[in-house]
C-alpha cells in the first residue's frame, strides 16, 4: 500500500509545475507505514479498523462523488468554448449562460467586474463593442445576476474598457485547469483532517492512532481520484485543442466595483455578527473578518471544495459539527440552508464557539487561543495542535500544554512558520489584520 501511494505522490507532484518543495501530501507516506505496521501486527485489528471504516462511509462522499463528476464536466464545457477553466472560488463569482457563449464576472478580490463573449471573429471592433455592452445592460436589469446585484442600488459610474482577444489554447491555460483540480484536492484533504478532530471529539473509543489511519485512508483515496482527474484533464485538453474552432474570437468589457460596495454588503450583515457574537461568545469583529476574508460578504458566494456562502461552511465538516453539537442532528447541512443568510452566520458563528470552547478551551490565553482559532477554522484544530507536538501528533491538549508555555506572538509565528498548508497561514494573515476594521468605539 505505501508503495502505491508514493506512485499517486509522484505523479501528482509530476503533473503539477507549481508543486512546493514541502508538499503538503508527503506526510502520508509515514503515516502509510505506520498504517503497514499495525496491519502486521494485529490481523483482528485491522479487520476491525475496516469495519469502522466501511461504517464511516456516508451518503455524503456518494454526494461529494458525483459533485467532483459534475465539476470536471462543467469545466470541460468551459475549456471547449473558452481554451481554460475557470477558477472557481469565493471571491471569484462566475457565471455563464447556458451555451456558455456569455460570461460574467465579479472579481471581489481585483475590486473589478467584467462581461465577456464569444463572438465571431469577423465582427468589427465597433460591433463587438456594441454587442458587449448591451450584453452587460441586459446583465444590470436580470435582478437575479451577478452583476445586478453588485450594482443594485449603485449607478455605474466607470464607462469601462473594451478589449478582443483570441480564444488560446495553450499551455499556461491547460497548465491551470489542472491546478485548479489540485488546490481543490488540498482544500478538500484539509476537510478530511477536519472530520477527523470531529470524530475524535465525539467517538471517545476512537484513538488518535485510528483517526490518523482513518485520515491516511481518506487521502490516499482522494489522491488516486486526483491523480485519474488530472490525467483526464491533459486528455481532454489536447481534444479540445485539436477540435478548438478558429472562427471566434474573445470581447471583454471591464469596470470597477462601486467604491462602498464592500462597505454597503458588510452593513446587510453586521447585525447577524451582533447577535451571533452574544449568543456564542465570539467577537463580533472576529466574525465580520472571517465573512469579509471568506466570500467578501457574498451570501451566494461557493468555492471548489464546495464550501458555501457568506463563511463558507463544508457540509460534511462545520456543518456536520454544528448540526450535531449545537442543532442535535447527526447530519450534513442542506445547501440551500447555507445559502440563507442568518442560518450561515449562525452556523459559522456556532462553528468559531465549537472550536474556542470545545476544541481549544485548553489553551489559556485569550490571544493565543484567539490566533489558534482562526486558523483551525481553516484548516481544522488537529493541524494546528502539529504546529507545536513535535512527534506530529493532532492531540490539541497535549499541544496546549506547549503553547500555553509561548508568548501569544511566539504562538503566531510558530503557526506562520509551521503550518502544513501555505492556504492557512495567509489565511490567518488576513483574518487577524481584518479585525480592527469591524472593531467599533466603545
Amino acid at each position: 500500500m505505501k508503495h502505491s501511494l508514493k506512485l499517486v505522490n509522484i505523479a501528482f507532484i509530476l503533473l503539477s509545475s507549481t508543486a512546493s518543495a514541502n508538499d503538503p501530501f508527503d506526510e502520508l507516506d509515514a503515516e502509510m507505514q505506520g498504517f503497514d505496521a499495525q496491519h502486521a501486527s494485529s490481523q483482528q485489528t485491522q479487520r476491525e479498523f475496516e469495519q469502522y471504516l466501511i461504517a464511516q462511509k456516508s451518503d455524503y462522499q456518494v454526494w461529494q462523488e458525483q459533485y467532483l463528476k459534475e465539476f470536471d464536466q462543467f469545466q470541460q464545457q468551459v475549456i471547449n468554448k473558452w481554451g481554460k477553466a475557470e477558477p472557481i472560488n469565493a471571491q471569484y463569482d462566475v457565471e455563464f449562460n447556458a451555451d456558455k457563449q456569455v460570461k460574467s464576472v465579479v472579481d471581489y478580490e481585483s475590486g473589478e467586474v467584467k462581461v465577456e463573449l464569444i463572438v465571431d471573429k469577423n465582427l468589427s471592433q465597433a460591433e463587438a463593442e456594441v454587442a458587449v455592452k448591451q450584453q452587460f445592460e441586459k446583465l444590470l436589469t436580470d435582478k437575479q445576476s451577478n452583476i445586478a446585484k453588485v450594482f443594485s442600488d449603485t449607478p455605474v459610474s466607470d464607462q469601462g474598457k473594451v478589449t478582443l482577444s483570441k480564444v488560446e489554447f495553450s499551455e499556461s491555460n491547460k497548465q491551470q485547469s489542472k491546478e485548479i483540480i489540485i488546490k481543490q484536492t488540498q482544500s478538500q484533504a484539509q476537510e478530511i483532517d477536519k472530520q477527523i478532530d470531529s470524530a475524535l471529539l465525539s467517538d471517545k473509543s476512537l484513538t488518535e492512532k485510528e483517526a490518523r489511519l482513518l485520515a491516511v485512508e481518506e487521502k490516499t483515496a482522494l489522491l488516486k481520484s486526483s491523480q485519474a482527474r488530472l490525467l483526464n484533464s491533459e486528455k481532454t485538453y489536447q481534444e479540445a485543442q485539436q477540435n478548438a474552432n478558429d472562427e471566434t474570437k474573445i470581447v471583454t468589457y471591464k469596470v470597477k466595483l462601486p467604491n462602498n460596495s464592500l462597505q454597503k454588503r458588510a452593513s446587510l450583515y453586521a447585525p447577524f455578527a451582533e447577535k451571533e457574537s452574544e449568543i456564542n461568545q465570539i467577537p463580533a469583529p472576529l466574525i465580520m473578518a472571517i465573512m469579509h476574508s471568506e466570500s467578501a460578504f457574498n451570501p451566494k458566494a461557493k468555492s471548489a471544495v464546495p464550501a458555501y456562502g457568506l463563511m463558507q461552511i463544508v457540509p460534511r465538516t462545520a456543518g456536520h459539527d454544528v448540526n450535531k453539537l449545537v442543532r442535535n442532528i447527526d447530519k450534513p447541512m442542506e445547501v440551500s440552508d447555507l445559502y440563507v443568510p442568518e442560518i450561515n452566520v449562525e452556523t459559522g458563528s456556532a462553528y468559531l464557539n465549537i472550536l474556542d470552547k470545545r476544541y481549544l478551551k485548553a489553551i489559556s490565553n485569550d490571544q493565543s487561543r484567539l490566533y489558534c482559532t482562526i486558523a483551525s477554522y481553516n484548516t481544522g484544530a488537529g493541524n494546528v495542535a502539529r504546529v507545536f507536538n513535535k512527534d506530529g501528533s493532532r492531540n490539541i491538549n497535549k499541544a496546549a500544554k506547549i503553547i500555553n508555555q509561548l508568548t501569544p506572538e511566539q504562538v503566531y509565528q510558530q503557526l506562520m512558520a509551521n503550518l502544513p498548508y501555505d492556504e492557512t497561514k495567509h489565511y490567518l494573515e488576513r483574518v487577524y489584520s481584518r479585525i480592527d476594521l469591524y472593531q467599533t468605539e466603545s
